[in-house]
Formats: C-alpha cells, sequence, structure tokens
C-alpha cells in the first residue's frame, strides 16, 4: 500500500507542476503579442473618480502614493487641494475633481495622489483609485474636440469605452497660471 501511495503523489505533483508551467508559458505568450501590437499603442495609467474613468500617458506618472494626509495652503485657488511631503521635497496637488466640476470628497477623507513629471516640475494629482495599466492602440483614440472651454480643456481625447485622456500639459500650466476653472 505504501509504495503505491509514494509512487502516485510524485506523478500527481509534476502533472500538478506541468499545469502551473503550462498556465504561466501561456500568460507569458500573451504579454509578448500585447507587446508586439502595442509597439505604437499608448501605455496609460487608468484613474477612478466616482463612476468616470480617466487616464494619463504612463511616461508622465513619477510616482503612485498611498493616501496621504494634504495640507491646505490658504488663499490657494480652489483646484489646488494643498502641498504633500515627498521625498522631504514639497510638492503642489490638484484635485482632479474640482478641476473637472466634479463634486469635491469630503474634508478629512485621506486622498489617493499620483505624482506628475514635466521638464523636470512635479505635481500631485489627487484622485479616487487607481484601477490598471491599459495599452490604447491609436485606431482606439478619438479627439476631444477643440478643449477651448470649461474642462474640456484637460482632456486631450477619449476612447470608444469613454476612458478620457488627460492632458498633463494642461495641468502643468494650470498649475503655473493658477487659473481657477
Amino acid at each position: 500500500m505504501k509504495l503505491e501511495e509514494s509512487s502516485q503523489t510524485p506523478h500527481s505533483d509534476q502533472q500538478r507542476m506541468e499545469v502551473v508551467w503550462r498556465e504561466r508559458a501561456h500568460r507569458l505568450s500573451q504579454r509578448t503579442v500585447l507587446a508586439a501590437v502595442g509597439q505604437s499603442a499608448l501605455q496609460v495609467l487608468v484613474l477612478g473618480l466616482g463612476m468616470e474613468r480617466y487616464g494619463i500617458d504612463l511616461p508622465e506618472v513619477s510616482e503612485v502614493l498611498p493616501p496621504v494626509r494634504i495640507t491646505p495652503v490658504p488663499g490657494a485657488a480652489a483646484v489646488f487641494s494643498g502641498v504633500i511631503n515627498v521625498h522631504g521635497e514639497i510638492r503642489p496637488v490638484i484635485d482632479l475633481r474640482r478641476l473637472l466640476e466634479m463634486e469635491p470628497v469630503r474634508d478629512g477623507d485621506l486622498g489617493c495622489v499620483i505624482l506628475l513629471r514635466n521638464e523636470g516640475r512635479e505635481m500631485g494629482l489627487q484622485i479616487d483609485t487607481v484601477e490598471q495599466i491599459r495599452w490604447i492602440s491609436p485606431a482606439e483614440l478619438q479627439s476631444a474636440g477643440n478643449g477651448d472651454r470649461g474642462s474640456s480643456r484637460y482632456i486631450k481625447a477619449s476612447t470608444n469605452d469613454l476612458l478620457m485622456l488627460i492632458s498633463a500639459e494642461a495641468l502643468f500650466a494650470e498649475l503655473q497660471t493658477g487659473v481657477t476653472t
């Protein structure tokens, strides 16, 4: 009886290992296909604001921070949540909800913040959630229009499934001018 059990156990362990290796090989092969297809695609970080989803080009994201308490700055424009300390450096934070004219979160809630980098400058962007990293092909993109007025000036394109791509350049322009919407 012991001989039969010992001869079956390694065999079943071997079979389980083969299944695991096949699954891993399949997942890795899918990544290669995605990389080959996505050579001209944009890689974006998908953000959640309430029930809406936004994306920002991944190369513009410096860091995703855990929920942090943002220190308000008296007299700052309404779109600015305040400042945070990141690795000993003080960074301004824009509230994406206020900037896009959405209902702000309750005071006292810790906000998720992503750090954006543009030409050596960094700023925080307060959001609700970070959902995923997604590849978007150029064929999926639709122009956002002229972007002259309102919150649409911060949206550079959208996809068929209503993911709106945020213009980091417009956010940094907002930071520099301090214009309120």
